[in-house]
């Protein structure tokens, strides 16, 4: 006993004095404040874990009141501190980590810790214990493997809170002395982590959320996950204000992002995919975390059923607003808006025929909040079993009454008495197949062959997809031509065009319109062109961005819509990802179009859920002007798609794979300017709907800020 109190005795902290880890403990907390600090802590982390836990200290105070100590080890420790012997606290945590704690524990004569260069660790900590007390100079109180080689250079080795084959290596050591290590358990850290990091932050709530969004569009397409995944969301950032608020949006919004545009790193080219996607991804969470950040802004007071409605009003109109907003900033990206998850629905998506698809969107959202807002009245109030009927009435007779309307709609059917035969080819050329000249020559012959089997019958118009023409030279050009004089038939197809200016040369996508003659009857140039795909922004300024896309040159967008004359009807052409567009898809509708035709080739994204999700926004273009759609896509997904947004043929090959090669005829009703329906109340006004929520959304947030202001 007497040897014992002249023995020093040195002490560890992590696992051993509290329960949990300093460096983890911070790490979680920086993260649940700012999750996008991540690449910084990487960064630290490649100059050392002194250099990292200096950084974190600088950054991060953990309060230890809300450590959880070692009760029983403590105990023993003031029994010893009271017989006099000498306690010091060893940790590879930083100082400014360890002072704090060892001031509330109150037992400690000197503190070691880490200092920013050296990970006071293992055999770092052996060094300098050693060098202070000398050989076999001190016990050492530990908790893990990293303590072995203290333990091997202690006169004792105490053991708190460690697993049995800790304890059996530590006896190895050196001699045993008291064990505490009744209450272990491996997953200490990991659960105060995560309950800090994921819970306490939202963040794991919000990644349910984003998940949830992302299983309600295709391919898994369980639509009714989006009527509540905004509510999820909602849940996890209540009582979040400003930046915790537009951070757990943010989260949740990457997450649904990287997991819908997955299909991104199909891309054949090695590198860029995987940060167009990153970078792609943390863009479009942006305006999620706005949504959550405007939320919080608005701050109201859900204390009475009028409040609460205003307040779901004014979460759904801000989404629409921020949709709107997605669809125009830098070129725009309208990809899968939350109404869209709702293609198959199609009662209900009529009303997109007002409203546009942001229409679709308010009724989602806002139905998803008066979710919350009813369990959050149940949750209040246990005892009334009915309290929650009263939040969701109002949405679900909207809901239903709009679905009932829809049914009607549908109902109205016109009637032709003439059709066009058409015939759409899906080649399904490989993207690698298209990049090399040589294969891409022969990959063209086989082409012209397989329309040669697919017009057997006859047929009035061949559409071709995007990028099945190698080049548009003479003798590409010729045997196009032949193709149309020899079966009769109106030829849709896509290519390159150029105009040679005095200052410059312009590169365009194109769409032709050949006539059953042989002659070309009219040309479009797509207007809105893929970004990093087809161009590439501020090139001009920053000629570095070249180096982020595999694209050489760029394209030139065109200028206007054209109509394709084809016999009696009137088809409008829309190149790619266009027709998810609905600004574009209204201007090509105005001139007393019949359909429209799209040519895209989604070969670059493998057999993936792409081509649906795309497939998915084209069915609002219909529906929002009262015009059918037929796609044409060289690897999936070539369909038609009524006026009423019904999918109603899909090309599948002898193995049923919407991705395989073939042919689809079909055949579309023709009708005199008589019979044709009046245009829809969207073709005719616009998005007269979005707009109005992105007003109404700047009010209430000018009307709240200056309200803070003036307080």
């Amino acid at each position: 006993m007497a040897e014992n109190q002249k023995t020093p005795l040195v002490v560890d902290l992590d696992g051993t004095l509290i329960r949990s880890d300093m460096m983890w403990e911070s790490l979680a907390r920086l993260l649940r404040r700012n999750p996008f600090v991540i690449f910084q802590i990487l960064f630290w982390w490649t100059r050392g874990r002194a250099r990292l836990k200096q950084k974190l200290a600088a950054r991060v105070t953990v309060n230890p009141a809300m450590l959880e100590l070692n009760e029983k080890f403590l105990a023993w420790l003031r029994t010893e501190k009271m017989a006099g012997r000498k306690i010091i606290l060893a940790t590879a945590s930083d100082l400014k980590m360890a002072l704090p704690i060892a001031s509330r524990v109150g037992l400690f004569d000197e503190v070691l810790a880490s200092d920013g260069k050296t990970n006071l660790r293992s055999e770092n900590k052996l060094r300098a214990l050693t060098e202070k007390f000398g050989e076999r100079g001190f016990d050492y109180a530990g908790n893990s493997a990293a303590d072995f080689a203290v333990w091997r250079g202690s006169r004792q080795a105490v053991v708190v809170n460690a697993s049995p084959a800790v304890l059996r290596e530590a006896a190895k050591c050196t001699a045993l002395g008291p064990t505490f290590c009744e209450n272990f358990s491996p997953f200490t850290v990991a659960k105060s982590v995560c309950t800090e990091f994921f819970w306490r932050s939202g963040y794991l709530v919000a990644v349910i959320a984003g998940l949830l969004l992302a299983l309600a569009f295709p391919k898994a397409s369980f639509a009714g996950f989006a009527w509540i995944a905004p509510a999820v969301l909602m849940f996890a950032a209540r009582r979040k204000i400003g930046a915790d608020a537009f951070r757990v949006g943010c989260v949740s919004g990457l997450v649904f992002w990287l997991a819908s545009l997955y299909w991104l790193l199909l891309i054949p080219v090695s590198g860029l995919p995987i940060l167009g996607w990153i970078l792609l991804a943390a863009y479009l969470a942006t305006f999620t975390g706005t949504w959550t950040w405007l939320i919080s802004t608005f701050n109201f007071q859900l204390s009475t059923w009028n409040r609460r409605l205003i307040w779901s009003f004014a979460a759904a109109a801000a989404w629409v607003a921020l949709e709107m907003m997605r669809a125009r900033l830098l070129g725009g990206f309208p990809w899968s808006f939350v109404g869209v998850s709702q293609y198959q629905l199609v009662p209900l998506i009529q009303i997109a025929s007002v409203t546009g698809v942001y229409g679709v969107s308010f009724l989602v959202v806002w139905f998803s909040l008066a979710l919350f807002c009813a369990a959050q009245m149940i949750l209040q109030n246990p005892a009334k079993r009915h309290v929650w009927q009263a939040e969701i009435i109002l949405p679900l007779v909207v809901v239903v009454t709009c679905f009932t309307g829809g049914l009607f709609h549908m109902n109205q059917r016109d009637t032709a008495e003439n059709v066009l035969r058409v015939t759409m080819i899906q080649p399904s050329i490989p993207q690698t197949v298209m990049w090399n000249p040589d294969e891409n020559e022969k990959s063209f012959r086989q082409f012209l062959a397989q329309n040669e089997a697919a017009l057997t019958n006859q047929t009035d118009l061949l559409i071709w997809p995007e990028s099945a023409v190698p080049e548009m030279n003479e003798e590409n050009c010729r045997a196009i031509s032949n193709l149309a004089q020899k079966h009769h038939a109106w030829l849709v197809l896509n290519g390159e065009d150029l105009a040679v200016l005095p200052t410059a040369t312009n590169y365009f996508n194109a769409a032709y319109l050949v006539n059953p003659e042989g002659k070309l009857a009219a040309t479009y140039h797509k207007q809105k062109l893929v970004i990093f795909g087809e161009y590439v922004p501020l090139v001009r300024w920053l000629p570095f961005l070249k180096w982020f896309t595999p694209i050489v040159g760029g394209w030139t967008p065109g200028e206007k819509p054209v109509t394709f004359p084809i016999g009696h009807a009137k088809a409008a052409a829309l190149i790619c990802f266009e027709d998810t567009f609905a600004t574009v898809a209204r201007s090509a509708a105005q001139d007393d179009v019949d359909f429209f035709v799209n040519l895209t080739n989604d070969g670059w994204f493998g057999d993936s859920s792409e081509q649906w999700q795309h497939m998915a926004n084209s069915v609002f273009r219909c529906v929002e002007n009262g015009v059918p759609l037929l796609r044409c896509a060289n690897n999936g997904v070539t369909c038609m798609i009524d006026a009423h947004g019904r999918v109603e043929k899909i090309f599948r090959d002898d193995h049923g794979s919407e991705y395989g090669q073939g042919a689809l005829t079909i055949q579309v009703p023709q009708f005199r300017a008589t019979e044709k329906s009046a245009p829809t109340y969207y073709n005719r006004h616009g998005d007269w709907f979005g707009w109005g929520c992105v007003g109404a959304t700047g009010i209430l947030l000018w009307s709240k800020l200056r309200k803070t202001k003036t307080t």
